[in-house]
């Protein structure tokens, strides 16, 4: 971390407890001072692409940051094109906190949820957020609207948050079964949303976008299943932090603008990308794009990259389905990260197949139980199919549960064997 982004996330941490008000002030400040500073000084390894991406990530914080009022607070898997008919900005709490992370700022909010009585063992990304809602940080958003998928920590969080700030709160459940019934199920929750919101905002939804909304999330899901074949093949220059920005985009942002015109620039540069001579990897659930010791191993190298994360890839899928609120929940029911864990792991298997990989990482972000949980399964049966594959532990925005000697001795080890291995 720079000591820049060290001292700010210091003098942060001493405003949230007396004056909450005065460090959201702060962070946003950072947040639209960074965006400017990456918009005009674009990192020259990124290409066009992950440029509009990055760009776009910081856009889609901010906006909600700065208007809270035309908000609301969602889970990473909640479709937000009905949000866009009504002219709401989606606020991820997967990215709100990772962007408190970037800003050098969560240990405060980490410090707030536990001393509240959140265990030390949840889930980092809901602590911070928690930890927000808590000191009074995070803004007071419209409403809430969140699922059931993908862990324990989403039926807590947001009712937590909505019990504590007075927001009103639309819970999707979504069945662990991968069925018709489970569809039809989801799709008669999310028929309710439109008339839901409406009471909320006395607003009527947009007819016209919603269904511009549904027309580029099938575009964008179309154009970034066309980039598949290019990744086995072509090496294009990346990072962690832009596997994020896309986990992130392809479920908060599907069906905006931003979203189309990345899917649209990610193709086209795979198009004209170097043919690959390094090796892929197939990255597991998040990662810790922050740190050090992974940075220096996997960003902007052609010897060795990420291909495809799961948090991207489990998004990649269109069900062609006309109705748009079966569409979102096919989405759901059939995403990766819901049903088995040897379901999930099938996933990953084929994707490492499409991508011909070298091996893959299994992040196992702290108090996520779910991956934790699947991760000696998946390293079984990822390995029986041809796959060499890591267990990495680490933390994705807590740097406090994390260490750098240990990451970089375990990724590093891993990378030595796959070049052993050619």
């Amino acid at each position: 971390m720079s000591t820049l982004i060290e001292r700010f996330g210091l003098y942060v941490g001493t405003k949230v407890n007396t004056d909450p008000q005065a460090a959201r002030r702060l962070i946003l400040a950072a947040y639209k001072g960074f965006g400017w500073y990456q918009k005009h000084t674009p990192d020259p390894r990124r290409p066009r692409s992950r440029q509009l991406l990055a760009d776009a990530s910081m856009k889609c914080i901010v906006d909600a940051f700065s208007h809270p009022q035309k908000a609301a607070l969602v889970s990473i898997f909640t479709p937000c094109e009905i949000l866009q008919a009504f002219d709401i900005h989606p606020m991820c709490a997967e990215m709100f906190s990772t962007y408190l992370n970037g800003a050098g700022a969560e240990a405060p909010f980490v410090a707030a949820s536990e001393a509240a009585g959140i265990a030390p063992t949840y889930c980092s990304y809901h602590k911070v957020l928690m930890g927000a809602a808590i000191t009074g940080v995070l803004p007071k958003t419209r409403f809430i609207v969140n699922t059931s998928l993908a862990c324990d920590a989403n039926n807590l969080t947001f009712r937590a948050i909505s019990q504590q700030m007075g927001i009103a709160q639309m819970y999707i459940d979504v069945p662990y079964v991968k069925n018709e019934a489970s569809v039809a199920y989801v799709a008669a929750q999310l028929r309710q949303l439109p008339g839901w919101i409406e009471k909320q905002t006395g607003m009527k939804m947009n007819d016209v976008l919603f269904r511009e909304a549904i027309e580029r999330s099938h575009e964008t899901i179309r154009l970034l299943k066309a980039t598949v074949p290019y990744r086995r093949t072509r090496w294009l220059s990346g990072d962690l932090t832009s596997e994020l920005y896309e986990a992130l985009m392809m479920h908060t942002a599907l069906g905006s603008r931003e979203a189309l015109a990345y899917a649209r620039a990610l193709l086209d540069d795979y198009k004209h990308a170097p043919k690959d001579r390094g090796r892929r990897l197939l990255w597991m659930h998040t990662n810790p794009f922050w740190q050090k010791p992974v940075m220096e191993m996997l960003n902007y190298r052609e010897d060795v990259h990420v291909a495809a994360t799961e948090l991207s890839y489990d998004a990649w899928v269109d069900y062609e389905e006309r109705d748009p609120y079966r569409f979102m929940a096919s989405r759901i029911v059939y995403d990766a990260y819901n049903g088995t864990a040897n379901e999930r792991i099938a996933f990953a298997r084929q994707m490492a197949e499409d991508l011909d990989a070298a091996g893959v990482v299994v992040f196992c972000h702290w108090g996520c139980k779910e991956t934790c949980g699947i991760s000696a399964l998946a390293k079984k049966q990822l390995e029986a199919a041809g796959y060499p594959t890591l267990i990495l532990n680490g933390d994705g925005v807590d740097r406090q549960n994390t260490s750098d000697g240990q990451m970089s001795t375990r990724l590093g080890a891993f990378l030595e064997m796959l070049e052993d291995e050619g």
